[in-house]
């Protein structure tokens, strides 16, 4: 069963909704959060500051039954504090919880601009040894197929099952979103 959570910087909102209308055929669920720029949505929902219960609440409220988190890459997506939060919630692994694989993917208008910048807690995770990927995560082109983004989640999920992220992939979150420019 695949159920997946999207993680995106709101300002790709649109091109997001297309991708999720495109591969909704190939997974059980697809689970979206918009995030608003006037505020933090996280807080006013969870309504606590305190962000080790945050990422708990994100865990449990938000990411819950999911099987992949896909952090869908555009030119700003590495600046928001609250993908850097799913992310890291993405890979805390509790007994009632457990972690999620995760990938990142290129969105159209990011490739044809040549914007790769990840997300930091993601860019720890995708390692490339000697040409190959050996890494928890992995970052990917736009599929050139409909099929393809499934095969990746599975893929991400056999690896959640056999390997463990980069130490300190859940500790330290990002304070305060940057600049896009």
């Amino acid at each position: 069963m695949r159920q997946i959570f999207v993680s995106f910087h709101h300002h790709d909102e649109y091109e997001v909704s297309v991708f999720c209308r495109r591969y909704a055929q190939f997974f059980d669920e697809i689970r979206t959060l918009g995030i608003s720029e006037e505020g933090d949505e996280y807080a006013d929902k969870i309504n606590s500051g305190d962000t080790d219960y945050v990422m708990r609440k994100i865990r449990e409220d938000y990411l819950a039954g999911t099987t992949c988190t896909v952090v869908l890459i555009g030119k700003c997506t590495w600046a928001r504090r609250y993908i850097d939060w799913e992310i890291a919630a993405t890979l805390r692994n509790n007994k009632d919880n457990p972690r999620s694989g995760l990938i990142a993917v290129q969105l159209p208008s990011a490739a044809e601009n040549g914007w790769t910048t990840l997300p930091p807690r993601l860019a720890k995770n995708v390692i490339r040894q000697d040409g190959n990927d050996v890494g928890y995560a992995r970052f990917y082109a736009p599929p050139p197929s409909d099929g393809t983004l499934a095969t990746w989640v599975d893929a991400a999920i056999e690896r959640r099952d056999s390997m463990e992220p980069i130490e300190g992939s859940t500790s330290d979150l990002r304070v305060n979103s940057s600049p896009c420019e």
